[in-house]
């Protein structure tokens, strides 16, 4: 039953407006002046208070200012006649949630009562949401027991309240956005945005107006203004995801941003400042890129203020152990499953394996294990590895046995692949063992392409 303070001069309005109140289910107190209000509001909490502007010798605005200082969470209405909406507005600015003009229906003033204690409970449900994600990317869930993973903790617990940027590197799967993810949650900004961009996943020529927005007429589909991602962020946090692949001729526009905190639009002549917070992370070498003329050197220094490298799971098989009973009972909640503990020989099956997949391989690595198990323990034959290592999927043109470099036989594993999966990319990398958006990365490398005969006939089903 949500309670309501009524604030007026005038008994017979008070007694109305006490029994339209009560009717509707609301619990009611219902006082004459300034001073019972703020005694009211000093003894009692309460979820919404309708005061009058002029309340003989005291006024509704200090009833107001009383009821933000004490109880910032009630919502305030302020009645008034018709040649005090000046002074309403005022209210509003100061805090109060709405107004209504005297003489007024019932029906509205109900409707406006209604209204403002919504918003109280959507002010609950935004912090409740934004409680579970804190939790969610709280130190807690960064789970390990190496030292270097607790020397990383530390690190970040230091930097998140700064505004330095971060430059996460890693193999994939390792967690760095993870790791971005609760530098945001720990920082200042956590209020704000955390925008994800993946660098290798939008095509070079969309990038800019995806990153920065576009003005009306920029080009031919430029119907009206668009607002780039980096203005969707404001006062929040970039995460720059896969830096390494961002395309030369856009470098330079993010070393502005980074340098001067200001965008321009595509197609626009003024600029914009914009207040955002950066996080990379990439799982290639940058140093290397920036000696290959690939990425700016001026760029690098700029995102790398603060280095952070998660080393890969096969050298803290320490982290093995823990980390499988966390992912144990999320995969046991999340699929309803009973409890299942770890058989000695499948531990040690989990610490002898190398993880290219790293974290997030050991995680679907349970995951089966869990789907394939009869009985409440994961046995030996459980544990099924399908994810060959990355670094085989890397281009590099040394030969092997046969005819073709590995470079060769990785571009014609893919196309096998992409055929016998119906060039359904999910499925594919995930046959491959490798991320949707590095199967990307590599279809576009080698410039793969569908069949004519198979694009028509898919077309044509």
């Amino acid at each position: 039953m949500p309670s309501i303070l009524i604030v007026d001069d005038d008994a017979v309005l008070n007694r109305s407006l006490s029994k339209l109140f009560n009717k509707n289910g609301y619990r009611v107190t219902a006082v004459n002046s300034q001073m019972e209000a703020i005694a009211s509001l000093e003894r009692d909490i309460f979820d919404l208070v309708l005061t009058d502007l002029r309340l003989g010798a005291g006024s509704g605005l200090e009833v107001l200012s009383s009821s933000k200082k004490l109880h910032p969470e009630t919502e305030v209405i302020i009645m008034t006649a018709f040649g005090s909406v000046q002074t309403a507005v005022q209210a509003i600015q100061n805090g109060a949630s709405d107004y209504i003009t005297k003489p007024f229906k019932n029906q509205e003033l109900l409707f406006k009562a209604t209204k403002s204690l919504e918003q109280i409970g959507l002010r609950n449900e935004v912090r409740h949401l934004r409680q579970e994600v804190a939790d969610r990317f709280g130190f807690d869930n960064i789970i390990s027991t190496s030292k270097v993973m607790a020397e990383l903790k530390r690190i970040v617990d230091r930097v998140a309240g700064t505004d330095i940027s971060v430059l996460i590197t890693g193999e994939s799967g390792t967690g760095k956005e993870l790791f971005a993810k609760v530098i945001h949650q720990h920082s200042p900004r956590c209020n704000k945005p955390f925008v994800t961009i993946n660098c290798s996943a939008i095509p070079e020529n969309l990038l800019e107006s995806e990153l920065f927005g576009h003005v009306k007429g920029a080009f031919t589909s430029a119907i009206a203004n668009k607002r780039g991602l980096f203005e969707e962020a404001e006062h929040g946090t970039v995460f720059l995801d896969e830096v390494g692949d961002l395309p030369y001729s856009i470098q330079a526009k993010m070393l502005r941003v980074l340098q001067e905190k200001e965008i321009r639009p595509v197609g626009g002549n003024i600029t914009r400042p914009i207040d955002v917070r950066v996080i990379a992370a990439t799982n290639a070498d940058l140093v290397k890129s920036v000696r290959q003329g690939r990425f700016r050197e001026d760029l690098f220094y700029r995102l790398n203020v603060m280095p952070l490298h998660i080393p890969p799971l096969r050298e803290r098989p320490e982290d093995i152990p823990p980390l499988t009973e966390h992912f144990l009972g999320r995969i046991q909640r999340e699929y309803k499953r009973c409890p299942a503990t770890l058989s000695a020989d499948a531990m040690e099956l989990l610490l002898k394996h190398d993880w290219p997949g790293n974290v997030r391989e050991l995680e679907n690595t349970l995951k089966r294990a869990v789907a394939l198990t009869r009985n409440n323990q994961i046995l030996h034959e459980d544990i099924v590895f399908i994810s060959p290592r990355e670094s085989q999927m890397t281009p590099e043109p040394e030969p092997i046995s046969g005819n073709h470099s590995l470079q060769e036989n990785q571009k014609l594993q893919i196309l096998k692949s992409l055929h016998e999966n119906n060039w359904n990319y999910s499925l594919t990398a995930n046959r491959l063992g490798i991320g949707r958006t590095t199967l990307w990365r590599k279809i576009k490398k080698y410039n793969l392409r569908q069949p004519a005969d198979f694009v028509a006939s898919r077309s044509q089903g």
